[in-house]
C-alpha cells in the first residue's frame, strides 16, 4: 500500500512538472511573440505618423532608459511581497491595453507620454518571467536554455506574421498582434510554479570594486557601442529595408531568417571558446558586426541581405552566447549578479539609447545609409577595447 502510494505521489510531480514546463514555454512564446510583433516593425508606424528621424530615435531610447530605473523596482516589489505571478498579470494586461490607445493617437507628444508609461509596465515581463524561467529550471535540473528558446521561436515568427499583417491591413495591426499576445500569455501562468527567488538587484552594491578591474571596464565600454548598435538594428533595419527596395513582408521573412540563425551559432560558439579562447570568440563577433553595418552602408541588395542572413548568427549569437560568460569569468563571484546587471545598463540601457539618438539624427541629416555607416563606426570604437584586452597589457 505505501509503494503504490507512493508511485501516485511521483506520478502526480511528474505530471505538474510537464505542465510547469508547458506552461513556462507558452509564456515565452507568447511574451516575445508579442516583442516581435512590436519593436522590429514600430518604425513602419512611426513613419506612417510623420514622424522625423530625430523623433523615432528620441522615442526609440525611452524605453531603455525607463528599463534600467523600472526594472530593479519591479524586482523589488516582487522580492518584498513574494508576489511574481499576480505582478506579471498586471504588467500583461497593462502592457496590452496601454499598447491598444497608440491606434487612437498620431502626435508625436501622445507617443512620447505613451512610450513612457508602455515602457514602466513592459520592462518588468522579461525579467519575471525570466526569475520564474530560472526557478523552474533549477528545481528540474535542466538547462534554462531549453525553456528560453521558445521565446526565440515566438519573437522569429511574429516578425513575420506580422510582417505580412502590416503590409495587408496597415501598420496598426502591430498593437492588436502585440497586446493579443501579451493576454494570450497570461492564461499560461496559472500552470507555473512561484517558488520565489530573489530578483532585484542593488546595481550599487560592489560598484566601486568592479569599476577597479580593468578587463571589466574594457569589456562595459565595448559592449557600449558594439551592443548598442545591435539593439538599434532592430529599429531602424525596416526602415533601411525598404529604403533598398524591400517590401513590408520581407522585413518580416528576414527577421525571421536573423533570429533563427541566432540559435545554431549560439550553440556553435562554444566550440570557438574551446578552441580560440573566449576573448578572440567575442572579438570575432564584434568585427563581423563592424563589417555588417559598414556593408548595409553600401546598399546591397535585398537578396544578397536575405542570402547573407547567417552573419547576424555569427555576430549576434557568438556575442550573446560569450558576453554573459566574460563577464562572470572576469568578475568576483560574490558581485556576479551585480555585474551581469551593469553590463545590460550599459550596453542594451544606455548604448542602445545613445545609438538611436545619433542614429535618427543622423538620417534625418545625412539617410539612412549614413545612419548604418555610424553604426559601423560605433562597432569599430567597441573592438579598440576588445583589442585591448585581447593583445594588450590587459590580456590574461
Amino acid at each position: 500500500m505505501p509503494d503504490t502510494e507512493t508511485n501516485v505521489l511521483l506520478q502526480g510531480r511528474r505530471s505538474d512538472a510537464v505542465r510547469a514546463y508547458f506552461s513556462i514555454s507558452g509564456l515565452y512564446l507568447f511574451i516575445y511573440y508579442g516583442l516581435g510583433a512590436f519593436y522590429p516593425l514600430i518604425s513602419q508606424y512611426y513613419q506612417s505618423i510623420q514622424l522625423t528621424g530625430t523623433q523615432i530615435g528620441t522615442v526609440s531610447s525611452i524605453t531603455p532608459i525607463i528599463s534600467i530605473i523600472a526594472q530593479p523596482l519591479w524586482g523589488m516589489v516582487c522580492d518584498r511581497y513574494q508576489i511574481r505571478k499576480p505582478i506579471l498579470v498586471l504588467t500583461l494586461l497593462a502592457t496590452a491595453g496601454i499598447s491598444l490607445l497608440f491606434t487612437m493617437v498620431s502626435t508625436y507628444a501622445w507617443i512620447l507620454v505613451l512610450i513612457t508609461v508602455l515602457s514602466l509596465f513592459q520592462c518588468a515581463l522579461v525579467p519575471i518571467s525570466d526569475s520564474l524561467g530560472l526557478t523552474y529550471a533549477i528545481k528540474q535540473k535542466m538547462q534554462f536554455g531549453n525553456l528560453r528558446l521558445w521565446g526565440a521561436v515566438g519573437f522569429a515568427v511574429a516578425v513575420f506574421f506580422t510582417g505580412l499583417g502590416v503590409q495587408a491591413w496597415g501598420p496598426h495591426v502591430i498593437f492588436y498582434f502585440f497586446a493579443a499576445a501579451l493576454v494570450m500569455a497570461v492564461f499560461f501562468l496559472r500552470g507555473i510554479p512561484d517558488g520565489g527567488t530573489q530578483m532585484s538587484v542593488n546595481v550599487f552594491r560592489g560598484l566601486g570594486e568592479l569599476i577597479r578591474l580593468p578587463r571589466f571596464v574594457l569589456f562595459l565600454v565595448s559592449s557600449f557601442f558594439i551592443f548598442g548598435a545591435i539593439n538599434a538594428n532592430n529599429i531602424w533595419f525596416a526602415i533601411y529595408y525598404q529604403h533598398i527596395g524591400g517590401t513590408v513582408a520581407g522585413i518580416g521573412l528576414a527577421f525571421l531568417l536573423f533570429a533563427g540563425s541566432e540559435a545554431p551559432f549560439m550553440k556553435v560558439s562554444s566550440y570557438f571558446v574551446r578552441r580560440y579562447g573566449l576573448e578572440l570568440t567575442i572579438l570575432l563577433a564584434g568585427t563581423v558586426s563592424a563589417l555588417r553595418w559598414f556593408w548595409y552602408g553600401t546598399a546591397p541588395s535585398t537578396t544578397m541581405v536575405i542570402a547573407l542572413f547567417f552573419i547576424q548568427g555569427i555576430s549576434v549569437g557568438f556575442y550573446l552566447a560569450s558576453a554573459a560568460q566574460y563577464v562572470r569569468e572576469n568578475t568576483p563571484d560574490s558581485l556576479q549578479v551585480t555585474a551581469l546587471a551593469i553590463f545590460t545598463s550599459i550596453g542594451h540601457g544606455l548604448g542602445s539609447m545613445t545609438c538611436n539618438l545619433l542614429g535618427g539624427v543622423i538620417m534625418d541629416y545625412a539617410g539612412i545609409l549614413a545612419t548604418y555607416y555610424f553604426f559601423g563606426t560605433a562597432s569599430i570604437l567597441g573592438l579598440i577595447p576588445l583589442v585591448l584586452i585581447c593583445f594588450g597589457p590587459y590580456r590574461k
